[in-house]
Protein backbone atom coordinates (compact mmCIF):
# COMPACT_ATOMS: atom_id res chain seq x y z
CA UNK A 1 0.00 0.00 0.00
CA UNK A 2 2.83 2.43 0.90
CA UNK A 3 4.64 1.61 -2.35
CA UNK A 4 1.50 2.36 -4.34
CA UNK A 5 1.04 5.70 -2.61
CA UNK A 6 4.68 6.61 -3.21
CA UNK A 7 4.28 5.74 -6.89
CA UNK A 8 1.16 7.90 -7.13
CA UNK A 9 2.98 10.77 -5.43
CA UNK A 10 6.00 10.36 -7.69
CA UNK A 11 3.79 10.26 -10.78
CA UNK A 12 1.99 13.41 -9.64
CA UNK A 13 5.30 15.20 -9.02
CA UNK A 14 6.69 14.24 -12.40
CA UNK A 15 3.50 15.17 -14.22
CA UNK A 16 3.11 18.49 -12.42
CA UNK A 17 6.72 19.48 -13.14
CA UNK A 18 6.31 18.51 -16.78
CA UNK A 19 3.19 20.61 -17.00
CA UNK A 20 4.90 23.52 -15.33
CA UNK A 21 7.67 23.36 -17.94
CA UNK A 22 5.08 23.12 -20.69
CA UNK A 23 3.25 26.15 -19.37
CA UNK A 24 6.55 28.02 -19.18
CA UNK A 25 5.46 29.59 -15.93
CA UNK A 26 3.10 31.86 -17.79
CA UNK A 27 -0.53 32.39 -16.76
CA UNK A 28 -2.66 30.74 -14.05
CA UNK A 29 -4.63 27.53 -14.59
CA UNK A 30 -8.39 27.96 -14.82
CA UNK A 31 -8.97 25.63 -11.85
CA UNK A 32 -8.69 27.24 -8.40
CA UNK A 33 -7.60 23.88 -6.97
CA UNK A 34 -4.20 22.50 -7.80
CA UNK A 35 -5.59 19.06 -6.93
CA UNK A 36 -8.14 19.19 -9.75
CA UNK A 37 -5.75 20.98 -12.12
CA UNK A 38 -3.02 18.38 -11.69
CA UNK A 39 -5.23 15.29 -11.68
CA UNK A 40 -7.02 16.39 -14.83
CA UNK A 41 -3.70 16.24 -16.65
CA UNK A 42 -2.75 12.79 -15.36
CA UNK A 43 -5.35 10.78 -17.28
CA UNK A 44 -7.10 7.64 -16.06
CA UNK A 45 -7.35 6.45 -13.40
CA UNK A 46 -6.09 9.53 -11.55
CA UNK A 47 -8.36 11.94 -13.44
CA UNK A 48 -11.55 10.04 -12.61
CA UNK A 49 -11.95 11.57 -9.13
CA UNK A 50 -12.01 15.04 -10.69
CA UNK A 51 -14.71 14.07 -13.17
CA UNK A 52 -16.75 12.39 -10.46
CA UNK A 53 -16.43 15.26 -8.01
CA UNK A 54 -17.89 17.82 -10.44
CA UNK A 55 -21.46 16.75 -9.56
CA UNK A 56 -20.70 15.58 -6.03
CA UNK A 57 -23.22 16.66 -3.41
CA UNK A 58 -20.36 17.78 -1.17
CA UNK A 59 -18.95 20.12 -3.79
CA UNK A 60 -22.35 21.80 -3.97
CA UNK A 61 -21.93 22.56 -0.27
CA UNK A 62 -18.57 24.22 -0.81
CA UNK A 63 -16.26 21.31 -0.01
CA UNK A 64 -13.05 20.60 -1.90
CA UNK A 65 -10.50 17.83 -2.26
CA UNK A 66 -8.67 19.17 0.79
CA UNK A 67 -11.78 18.73 2.97
CA UNK A 68 -11.17 14.98 3.00
CA UNK A 69 -7.60 14.59 1.78
CA UNK A 70 -6.05 17.60 3.49
CA UNK A 71 -3.17 19.57 1.99
CA UNK A 72 -3.09 22.97 0.31
CA UNK A 73 -5.11 23.17 -2.94
CA UNK A 74 -3.80 26.68 -3.50
CA UNK A 75 -0.19 25.52 -3.82
CA UNK A 76 1.52 23.40 -6.47
CA UNK A 77 0.66 25.47 -9.52
CA UNK A 78 4.38 26.12 -9.93
CA UNK A 79 4.91 22.44 -10.65
CA UNK A 80 5.91 21.48 -7.11
CA UNK A 81 3.14 19.07 -6.12
CA UNK A 82 4.85 18.44 -2.78
CA UNK A 83 3.71 21.86 -1.62
CA UNK A 84 0.07 20.90 -2.16
CA UNK A 85 0.55 17.47 -0.59
CA UNK A 86 2.45 18.68 2.46
CA UNK A 87 1.66 16.60 5.60
CA UNK A 88 2.35 19.73 7.64
CA UNK A 89 -0.74 21.22 5.99
CA UNK A 90 -2.88 18.25 6.92
CA UNK A 91 -2.36 16.13 3.81
CA UNK A 92 -3.33 12.50 4.55
CA UNK A 93 -3.47 11.08 1.03
CA UNK A 94 -5.97 8.34 0.30
CA UNK A 95 -7.88 7.44 3.49
CA UNK A 96 -8.83 3.83 4.10
CA UNK A 97 -10.73 1.67 6.53
CA UNK A 98 -11.65 3.31 9.79
CA UNK A 99 -10.15 6.62 8.68
CA UNK A 100 -12.89 6.92 6.03
CA UNK A 101 -15.61 6.51 8.64
CA UNK A 102 -13.94 9.10 10.87
CA UNK A 103 -13.65 11.58 7.99
CA UNK A 104 -17.30 11.24 7.02
CA UNK A 105 -18.41 11.42 10.64
CA UNK A 106 -16.47 14.63 11.14
CA UNK A 107 -19.35 16.41 9.38
CA UNK A 108 -22.18 13.88 9.44
CA UNK A 109 -22.04 13.44 13.23
CA UNK A 110 -21.87 17.18 13.87
CA UNK A 111 -25.47 18.13 14.71
CA UNK A 112 -24.94 21.89 14.42
CA UNK A 113 -23.12 21.63 11.08
CA UNK A 114 -25.66 19.21 9.57
CA UNK A 115 -28.61 21.28 10.71
CA UNK A 116 -27.17 24.21 8.83
CA UNK A 117 -26.17 22.29 5.71
CA UNK A 118 -28.64 19.40 5.38
CA UNK A 119 -31.16 19.41 8.24
CA UNK A 120 -33.06 16.40 6.90
CA UNK A 121 -30.17 13.98 7.36
CA UNK A 122 -29.69 12.03 10.60
CA UNK A 123 -26.47 12.44 12.56
CA UNK A 124 -26.19 8.99 14.11
CA UNK A 125 -24.86 7.07 11.10
CA UNK A 126 -21.42 6.54 12.64
CA UNK A 127 -22.87 5.23 15.89
CA UNK A 128 -25.20 2.91 14.00
CA UNK A 129 -22.41 1.76 11.71
CA UNK A 130 -20.38 0.46 14.65
CA UNK A 131 -23.36 -1.60 15.82
CA UNK A 132 -23.42 -3.38 12.45
CA UNK A 133 -21.52 -6.47 11.41
CA UNK A 134 -19.50 -4.28 9.05
CA UNK A 135 -18.56 -1.87 11.83
CA UNK A 136 -17.76 -4.58 14.37
CA UNK A 137 -15.53 -6.41 11.94
CA UNK A 138 -13.77 -3.19 10.99
CA UNK A 139 -12.97 -2.57 14.66
CA UNK A 140 -11.59 -6.09 14.89
CA UNK A 141 -9.17 -5.39 12.03
CA UNK A 142 -11.10 -6.66 8.99
CA UNK A 143 -10.39 -4.06 6.30
CA UNK A 144 -12.45 -5.82 3.59
CA UNK A 145 -15.77 -4.84 5.10
CA UNK A 146 -17.88 -2.06 3.68
CA UNK A 147 -17.28 1.51 4.85
CA UNK A 148 -19.03 4.73 3.84
CA UNK A 149 -17.37 5.01 0.42
CA UNK A 150 -18.11 1.36 -0.41
CA UNK A 151 -21.80 2.17 -0.74
CA UNK A 152 -21.88 5.91 -1.37
CA UNK A 153 -18.73 6.02 -3.55
CA UNK A 154 -15.74 8.23 -2.82
CA UNK A 155 -16.20 10.87 -5.52
CA UNK A 156 -19.44 11.74 -7.26
CA UNK A 157 -21.56 11.15 -4.16
CA UNK A 158 -25.20 11.94 -4.89
CA UNK A 159 -28.23 12.26 -2.58
CA UNK A 160 -30.14 9.04 -2.03
CA UNK A 161 -33.10 10.69 -3.76
CA UNK A 162 -31.16 11.03 -7.02
CA UNK A 163 -31.89 8.13 -9.44
CA UNK A 164 -28.20 8.12 -10.42
CA UNK A 165 -27.09 7.62 -6.82
CA UNK A 166 -25.58 4.26 -5.88
CA UNK A 167 -27.96 4.17 -2.89
CA UNK A 168 -31.14 5.10 -4.78
CA UNK A 169 -33.75 2.37 -4.02
CA UNK A 170 -33.54 0.77 -7.47
CA UNK A 171 -29.72 0.56 -7.24
CA UNK A 172 -29.23 -0.55 -3.63
CA UNK A 173 -29.27 -4.27 -4.43
CA UNK A 174 -26.71 -3.77 -7.17
CA UNK A 175 -24.50 -1.81 -4.75
CA UNK A 176 -24.70 -4.46 -2.03
CA UNK A 177 -24.22 -7.17 -4.62
CA UNK A 178 -20.87 -5.77 -5.71
CA UNK A 179 -19.39 -7.36 -2.61
CA UNK A 180 -21.98 -9.90 -1.49
CA UNK A 181 -22.35 -11.34 -4.98
CA UNK A 182 -18.60 -11.67 -5.55
CA UNK A 183 -17.61 -15.24 -4.63
CA UNK A 184 -13.90 -14.47 -4.68
CA UNK A 185 -14.24 -11.37 -2.51
CA UNK A 186 -16.56 -13.09 -0.04
CA UNK A 187 -14.36 -16.18 0.30
CA UNK A 188 -13.46 -16.66 3.93
CA UNK A 189 -16.86 -15.49 5.13
CA UNK A 190 -19.54 -18.00 5.99
CA UNK A 191 -22.12 -16.29 3.80
CA UNK A 192 -23.90 -17.23 0.56
CA UNK A 193 -23.25 -15.12 -2.52
CA UNK A 194 -26.51 -15.65 -4.40
CA UNK A 195 -28.66 -13.17 -2.47
CA UNK A 196 -28.79 -10.67 -5.33
CA UNK A 197 -29.66 -13.40 -7.81
CA UNK A 198 -32.46 -14.66 -5.55
CA UNK A 199 -33.84 -11.22 -4.77
CA UNK A 200 -33.91 -10.39 -8.48
CA UNK A 201 -36.49 -13.17 -8.92
CA UNK A 202 -38.63 -12.00 -6.01
CA UNK A 203 -41.97 -10.23 -5.99
CA UNK A 204 -40.20 -7.35 -4.23
CA UNK A 205 -37.74 -6.89 -7.09
CA UNK A 206 -40.59 -7.06 -9.59
CA UNK A 207 -42.43 -4.27 -7.78
CA UNK A 208 -39.34 -2.10 -7.40
CA UNK A 209 -37.58 -2.61 -10.71
CA UNK A 210 -40.47 -3.25 -13.09
CA UNK A 211 -43.26 -1.17 -11.59
CA UNK A 212 -40.94 1.43 -10.03
CA UNK A 213 -42.68 1.03 -6.67
CA UNK A 214 -40.10 2.75 -4.45
CA UNK A 215 -41.91 1.44 -1.36
CA UNK A 216 -40.99 -2.15 -2.23
CA UNK A 217 -38.20 -3.52 -0.02
CA UNK A 218 -34.61 -3.92 -1.08
CA UNK A 219 -31.53 -4.93 0.94
CA UNK A 220 -31.40 -2.01 3.37
CA UNK A 221 -35.13 -2.13 4.15
CA UNK A 222 -34.70 -5.51 5.82
CA UNK A 223 -31.05 -5.48 6.90
CA UNK A 224 -30.74 -1.79 7.69
CA UNK A 225 -28.25 0.50 6.02
CA UNK A 226 -25.79 2.09 8.43
CA UNK A 227 -26.76 -0.22 11.28
CA UNK A 228 -26.76 -3.28 9.04
CA UNK A 229 -27.28 -6.48 10.98
CA UNK A 230 -28.49 -9.83 9.65
CA UNK A 231 -31.98 -10.21 11.14
CA UNK A 232 -32.58 -13.23 13.37
CA UNK A 233 -35.85 -15.07 13.89
CA UNK A 234 -37.56 -12.26 15.82
CA UNK A 235 -36.09 -9.53 13.61
CA UNK A 236 -37.53 -10.99 10.41
CA UNK A 237 -41.11 -10.87 11.63
CA UNK A 238 -40.66 -7.32 12.86
CA UNK A 239 -39.18 -6.24 9.54
CA UNK A 240 -41.86 -7.93 7.43
CA UNK A 241 -44.51 -6.49 9.75
CA UNK A 242 -43.52 -2.96 8.79
CA UNK A 243 -45.21 -3.48 5.42
CA UNK A 244 -47.54 -6.36 6.35
CA UNK A 245 -48.84 -5.35 9.80
CA UNK A 246 -52.05 -7.39 9.75
CA UNK A 247 -50.26 -10.60 8.76
CA UNK A 248 -47.69 -10.02 11.50
CA UNK A 249 -50.33 -9.26 14.14
CA UNK A 250 -52.27 -12.42 13.33
CA UNK A 251 -49.14 -14.58 13.39
CA UNK A 252 -47.93 -13.18 16.73
CA UNK A 253 -51.24 -14.22 18.32
CA UNK A 254 -51.33 -17.63 16.62
CA UNK A 255 -50.25 -21.01 18.04
CA UNK A 256 -47.46 -21.12 15.47
CA UNK A 257 -45.65 -18.27 17.20
CA UNK A 258 -44.67 -20.41 20.20
CA UNK A 259 -44.11 -23.51 18.06
CA UNK A 260 -41.77 -21.68 15.69
CA UNK A 261 -39.84 -20.18 18.60
CA UNK A 262 -39.50 -23.59 20.24
CA UNK A 263 -38.24 -25.19 17.03
CA UNK A 264 -36.01 -22.25 16.10
CA UNK A 265 -37.90 -21.68 12.85
CA UNK A 266 -37.75 -18.26 11.20
CA UNK A 267 -41.31 -16.99 11.16
CA UNK A 268 -42.24 -15.30 7.86
CA UNK A 269 -39.14 -16.66 6.16
CA UNK A 270 -40.06 -20.31 6.65
CA UNK A 271 -43.16 -20.09 4.43
CA UNK A 272 -42.31 -17.15 2.17
CA UNK A 273 -38.52 -17.31 1.89
CA UNK A 274 -36.19 -14.39 2.56
CA UNK A 275 -34.46 -13.01 -0.51
CA UNK A 276 -36.48 -14.88 -3.13
CA UNK A 277 -39.92 -13.99 -1.83
CA UNK A 278 -42.32 -15.28 -4.46
CA UNK A 279 -45.85 -14.05 -5.13
CA UNK A 280 -48.25 -15.76 -2.72
CA UNK A 281 -51.04 -18.05 -3.90
CA UNK A 282 -53.71 -20.30 -2.41
CA UNK A 283 -51.62 -23.28 -3.53
CA UNK A 284 -49.24 -22.54 -0.63
CA UNK A 285 -52.03 -23.51 1.79
CA UNK A 286 -53.75 -26.83 2.27
CA UNK A 287 -52.88 -30.47 1.80
CA UNK A 288 -52.30 -30.75 -1.92
CA UNK A 289 -48.84 -31.28 -3.40
CA UNK A 290 -46.63 -28.24 -3.01
CA UNK A 291 -48.49 -26.78 -0.02
CA UNK A 292 -46.17 -25.33 2.61
CA UNK A 293 -48.33 -26.77 5.40
CA UNK A 294 -47.15 -30.28 4.51
CA UNK A 295 -43.62 -29.40 5.61
CA UNK A 296 -44.76 -29.86 9.21
CA UNK A 297 -48.24 -31.42 9.26
CA UNK A 298 -48.87 -35.04 8.35
CA UNK A 299 -52.14 -36.73 7.40
CA UNK A 300 -54.52 -37.30 10.31
CA UNK A 301 -53.09 -34.52 12.49
CA UNK A 302 -55.09 -31.51 13.69
CA UNK A 303 -52.84 -29.21 11.72
CA UNK A 304 -53.41 -31.24 8.56
CA UNK A 305 -57.18 -31.04 9.02
CA UNK A 306 -57.01 -27.30 9.71
CA UNK A 307 -54.99 -26.76 6.56
CA UNK A 308 -57.53 -28.75 4.54
CA UNK A 309 -60.46 -26.73 5.92
CA UNK A 310 -58.74 -23.40 5.28
CA UNK A 311 -57.89 -24.29 1.69
CA UNK A 312 -61.39 -25.65 0.99
CA UNK A 313 -62.94 -22.42 2.27
CA UNK A 314 -60.65 -20.26 0.16
CA UNK A 315 -61.31 -22.39 -2.92
CA UNK A 316 -65.07 -22.07 -2.53
CA UNK A 317 -65.01 -18.27 -2.49
CA UNK A 318 -62.31 -17.96 -5.13
CA UNK A 319 -64.22 -20.30 -7.50
CA UNK A 320 -67.42 -18.30 -7.00
CA UNK A 321 -65.75 -14.93 -7.64
CA UNK A 322 -64.11 -16.26 -10.79
CA UNK A 323 -67.46 -17.63 -12.01
CA UNK A 324 -69.26 -14.34 -11.34
CA UNK A 325 -66.47 -12.37 -12.99
CA UNK A 326 -67.05 -14.46 -16.11
CA UNK A 327 -70.81 -13.85 -15.98
CA UNK A 328 -70.28 -10.11 -15.49
CA UNK A 329 -67.95 -10.05 -18.47
CA UNK A 330 -70.52 -11.77 -20.67
CA UNK A 331 -73.24 -9.37 -19.56
CA UNK A 332 -71.00 -6.36 -20.09
CA UNK A 333 -70.03 -7.44 -23.62
CA UNK A 334 -73.71 -7.94 -24.41
CA UNK A 335 -74.48 -4.37 -23.39
CA UNK A 336 -75.97 -5.06 -19.97
CA UNK A 337 -75.71 -2.76 -16.95
CA UNK A 338 -73.29 -4.54 -14.59
CA UNK A 339 -72.20 -1.80 -12.15
CA UNK A 340 -74.17 -3.33 -9.26
CA UNK A 341 -72.76 -6.74 -10.12
CA UNK A 342 -69.21 -5.43 -10.05
CA UNK A 343 -69.82 -3.66 -6.75
CA UNK A 344 -71.06 -6.85 -5.08
CA UNK A 345 -68.25 -8.79 -6.70
CA UNK A 346 -65.73 -6.32 -5.32
CA UNK A 347 -67.21 -6.89 -1.85
CA UNK A 348 -66.72 -10.64 -2.27
CA UNK A 349 -63.15 -10.10 -3.48
CA UNK A 350 -62.44 -7.96 -0.39
CA UNK A 351 -63.68 -10.72 1.89
CA UNK A 352 -61.48 -13.18 0.01
CA UNK A 353 -58.47 -10.94 0.53
CA UNK A 354 -59.26 -10.69 4.24
CA UNK A 355 -59.67 -14.45 4.46
CA UNK A 356 -56.26 -14.94 2.87
CA UNK A 357 -54.76 -12.58 5.44
CA UNK A 358 -56.52 -14.50 8.23
CA UNK A 359 -54.63 -17.61 7.11
CA UNK A 360 -51.85 -16.24 9.34
CA UNK A 361 -54.06 -16.96 12.38
CA UNK A 362 -53.98 -20.64 11.34
CA UNK A 363 -57.54 -20.79 12.69
CA UNK A 364 -59.92 -22.44 10.19
CA UNK A 365 -62.98 -21.11 12.03
CA UNK A 366 -61.94 -17.49 11.49
CA UNK A 367 -61.13 -18.09 7.84
CA UNK A 368 -64.41 -19.92 7.24
CA UNK A 369 -66.38 -17.14 8.96
CA UNK A 370 -64.84 -14.53 6.67
CA UNK A 371 -65.40 -16.73 3.62
CA UNK A 372 -69.09 -17.11 4.51
CA UNK A 373 -69.48 -13.32 4.44
CA UNK A 374 -67.76 -13.29 1.07
CA UNK A 375 -70.04 -16.02 -0.25
CA UNK A 376 -73.07 -13.90 0.63
CA UNK A 377 -71.72 -11.04 -1.48
CA UNK A 378 -70.60 -13.44 -4.18
CA UNK A 379 -74.01 -15.09 -4.46
CA UNK A 380 -75.65 -11.69 -4.52
CA UNK A 381 -73.37 -10.72 -7.38
CA UNK A 382 -74.11 -14.04 -9.11
CA UNK A 383 -77.86 -13.49 -8.80
CA UNK A 384 -77.54 -9.96 -10.16
CA UNK A 385 -75.40 -11.14 -13.05
CA UNK A 386 -77.87 -13.90 -13.91
CA UNK A 387 -80.70 -11.38 -13.70
CA UNK A 388 -78.92 -9.04 -16.13
CA UNK A 389 -78.24 -11.97 -18.47
CA UNK A 390 -81.88 -13.05 -18.15
CA UNK A 391 -83.12 -9.57 -19.00
CA UNK A 392 -80.79 -9.47 -21.98
CA UNK A 393 -82.13 -12.87 -23.08
CA UNK A 394 -85.73 -11.64 -22.75
CA UNK A 395 -84.86 -8.56 -24.74
CA UNK A 396 -83.32 -10.69 -27.46
CA UNK A 397 -86.40 -12.93 -27.52
CA UNK A 398 -88.70 -9.89 -27.61
CA UNK A 399 -86.63 -8.29 -30.32
CA UNK A 400 -86.66 -11.51 -32.32
CA UNK A 401 -90.46 -11.74 -31.95
CA UNK A 402 -90.86 -8.13 -32.97
CA UNK A 403 -88.65 -8.68 -36.01
CA UNK A 404 -90.70 -11.76 -36.96
CA UNK A 405 -93.89 -9.73 -36.61
CA UNK A 406 -92.50 -6.97 -38.81
CA UNK A 407 -91.37 -9.50 -41.41
CA UNK A 408 -94.83 -11.08 -41.32
CA UNK A 409 -96.55 -7.72 -41.77
CA UNK A 410 -94.25 -6.88 -44.67
CA UNK A 411 -95.00 -10.27 -46.26
CA UNK A 412 -98.77 -9.68 -45.94
CA UNK A 413 -98.40 -6.24 -47.44
CA UNK A 414 -96.48 -7.67 -50.38
CA UNK A 415 -99.19 -10.27 -50.90
CA UNK A 416 -101.90 -7.59 -50.85
CA UNK A 417 -99.90 -5.39 -53.22
CA UNK A 418 -99.60 -8.27 -55.67
CA UNK A 419 -103.36 -8.91 -55.44
CA UNK A 420 -104.06 -5.28 -56.23
CA UNK A 421 -101.62 -5.36 -59.15
CA UNK A 422 -103.25 -8.51 -60.60
CA UNK A 423 -106.73 -7.05 -60.22
CA UNK A 424 -105.65 -3.82 -61.92
CA UNK A 425 -104.21 -5.75 -64.90
CA UNK A 426 -107.36 -7.84 -65.17
CA UNK A 427 -109.50 -4.71 -65.39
Amino acid sequence: MRIRRLLVLLLALVASRALAVELGGEGTPASASSCEWCHEQLGDPLSKPVAGFRNDAHKRHGMSCATCHGGDPGAGFDGDAAKAMDPRKGYIGVPAGRRIVELCARCHSDIVYMRNEKPGLPTDQERLYYTSVHGKRLLSGDTKVAVCSSCHQAHGILPATDPESSVYPTRVAETCGRCHGDRAYMSGYDLPTDQLEQWSRSVHAEALLERNDLGAPTCNDCHGNHGAVPPGVSHVSRVCGQCHPANDEYFQASPHKAAYARLGIAECEFCHGNHEVRRTSDEMVGTSEGAVCLACHRGGSRGYQAAYEIRSALDSLRTLTEKVAGLAGRADRAGGFVEEVRFALQEAATFLKRARTLVHTFDPDRVVEEVKLGLVSGRKAEAQALQVLGELRERRIGLAGFLILIVGVIALLLVEIRKVDRKRRAD
